[in-house]
């Protein structure tokens, strides 16, 4: 039987992973929406699969649209904490009015629920989220847990240095890193959203598995 799913900014670097994983399914059927299409590549916008829209995360109207008979609706903003706590509440209030049973929300990131505010400034909003979902019985959280980002860890940490072909780092050498890739965490995402029981808080960790988190 034929799902369809939509991704709320399918142009992200991890949105478009999210859509190739599940295309791998024949019966999936994908809906997108992003600021510029123009950045969404032509093997994707030319497949009869995917519909999009042009939309920015606060154009209600046509989100509604977008999520209207959806099985589930995967957010993957990335922007300040006010605007990702503005939008994915809009998102949520679409979701509640066109009865779509499941909302994965973003950000994907490590466990930020025993974290103080001041721990992760730039993730404040996340338990923001969790609550605001709570207050929704008719759409279900999925919060999927991937720790860190590999590529953006490396990027921003600035450990790796590929011309002396050298990583750096800090402590002893023997800390443990708790990293996953975007495309790892893309199957994550798409094997959550496949999955109509999947609800509340997942661990998604390399090697990969998946366990759900109380």
């Amino acid at each position: 039987m034929p799902t369809t799913i939509a991704i709320a900014g399918i142009s992200s670097t991890l949105a478009l992973l999210i859509a190739k994983s599940l295309l791998q399914q024949p019966d999936v059927h994908i809906r997108g929406s992003s600021r510029n299409i123009n950045k969404i590549p032509d093997d994707l916008k030319s497949n009869s699969r995917i519909s999009l829209v042009q939309s920015d995360p606060y154009d209600t109207e046509t989100l509604r649209t977008l999520v209207r008979g959806c099985s589930v609706v995967i957010c993957c903003y990335f922007s300040s904490n006010e605007v990702m706590l503005e939008t994915q509440k809009s998102l949520i209030d679409l979701c509640e009015k066109e009865g779509i049973p499941r909302y994965i929300a973003s950000d994907y990131t490590a466990d930020y629920r025993k974290l103080d505010p001041t721990d992760l400034g730039i993730k404040n909003f996340t338990n923001d989220i969790v609550a605001y979902l709570g207050t929704k019985p008719s759409v279900k959280g999925v919060h999927i847990l991937i720790s860190l980002l590999i590529e953006t860890f490396l990027d921003i940490f600035e450990v790796w240095y590929p011309e002396a072909n050298e990583l750096r780092y800090w402590g002893t050498g023997n800390e443990k890193w708790d990293l996953t890739s975007y495309w790892t965490a893309a199957e994550y995402v798409a094997a959550m959203a496949l999955d109509p029981n999947a609800s509340g808080f997942f661990n998604c960790s390399t090697p990969p598995h998946c366990s759900r988190r109380s």
